[in-house]
């Protein structure tokens, strides 16, 4: 190691920045390793990716405010990124209009004062990167999570402005942070499981059991691990709550809650559904959009049918944890066939962009 770092240090500074240029282009479709690691190797890298990322990935960005469950409004950048956005740090976002719901139903003033509602423990709008785009596009592979809109300053609803740099660096240091605890659970998981013989030997079938072992437990205990590092970080008294930890979403996150304040409005007749008003939380949101398929080691070289098994197995466990089925194993079967002979063809399931709908 020592021998390596002397001869490193005696090469030209021109090849080392070369042999750095071509590490960073290396890792184009990992944003989060680019901003967190290769952006610190020297001050021109660090500008270098900046600038990267505001021409590419700042566009791939989209924040969303939930107006109660039926409604989303999105925002992405309202215009090209420009040297201006660079030097000063400031983002301009616009809507784009609201999904689920009529956008005539809410105003400009309504809009602004869903915003009013917005802090750290009330993430009315979380944050999704490279939607379609990271890890080749396919469905649940992009960044999801709701961590802070730093400066953020609100215009007339329609359009809100802020700190992209310092808002892309919480987004993505947490995403490192999920992956190193995803690691280390399911090397636990998988230790234990061999301890106690119930390890296969087989790939295929190696890959089936992380696949439930991801989303019946793991996908979610990494979140809550690093919701209460942010926690910590922000109100170290432990005063604060994590708004993230709702009634709605308690069969995903599993902490223990407080009862739930009685309603000042009468649930409607027809449905949960009907009679709900909050937006989703980040754990009923990851539930729906995120595929722990793309969490296992080598996903990229299996065959398409591979991969479609393995996402109809994690649509079935899904199933089994949130219609209230944890003892029925036929019901997980039962998800996972349906799943695969949808009608839908096996590029739009393996391709598709899923957003979180309380009905589904």
């Amino acid at each position: 190691m020592a021998l390596a770092t002397e001869l490193w240090k005696k090469l030209p500074l021109e090849l080392v920045e070369r042999i750095i240029d071509l590490l960073v282009d290396d890792h184009d479709q990992d944003p989060a390793y680019q901003w967190t690691t290769l952006r610190h190797t020297s001050r021109r890298q660090m500008r270098r990716i900046e600038r990267h990322f505001l021409r590419h990935w700042v566009p791939q960005l989209t924040i969303t405010l939930y107006s109660g469950p039926r409604c989303q409004i999105d925002y992405r950048l309202s215009d090209h990124a420009n040297e201006d956005s660079f030097e000063t740090g400031r983002a301009r976002f616009q809507t784009l209009g609201a999904g689920l719901e009529d956008t005539h139903t809410l105003n400009n003033e309504e809009i602004r004062s869903l915003w009013g509602q917005y802090s750290f423990e009330n993430r009315v709008a979380h944050l999704r990167l490279g939607e379609g785009v990271l890890n080749q596009g396919m469905t649940g592979g992009y960044i999801v999570n709701d961590t802070e809109i730093v400066g953020l300053e609100v215009g007339d609803g329609l359009d809100i402005v802020f700190d992209w740099r310092r808002t892309l660096d919480a987004l993505l240091r947490e995403e490192v942070m999920m992956r190193k605890l995803q690691t280390e659970m399911a090397s636990d998981r998988k230790a234990k499981l061999a301890a106690e013989s119930r390890w296969p030997p087989f790939p295929r079938i190696q890959r089936i059991v992380l696949v439930k072992q991801f989303v019946l437990d793991i996908q979610m205990a990494k979140r809550v691990a690093v919701q209460r590092h942010r926690l910590k970080r922000h109100d170290p008294s432990g005063s604060t709550t994590l708004g993230s930890l709702t009634h709605e979403s308690r069969h995903l996150h599993k902490q223990p809650l407080p009862p739930s304040p009685p309603t000042s409005q009468p649930n409607r007749a027809c449905c949960v559904i009907c009679s709900r008003r909050t937006g989703p939380s980040i754990f009923e949101v990851v539930s729906c959009e995120e595929s722990v398929v793309l969490s296992l080691e080598g996903w990229q070289q299996l065959s398409k049918e591979g991969l479609l098994d393995l996402y109809a197995e994690a649509y079935g466990w899904s199933c089994y944890r949130s219609l209230g089925q944890e003892t029925n194993f036929e019901w997980q079967k039962t998800s996972k066939n349906d799943w695969l002979t949808v009608c839908s063809s096996s590029a739009e399931k393996l391709y598709g962009v899923r957003r979180w709908n309380p009905w589904f």
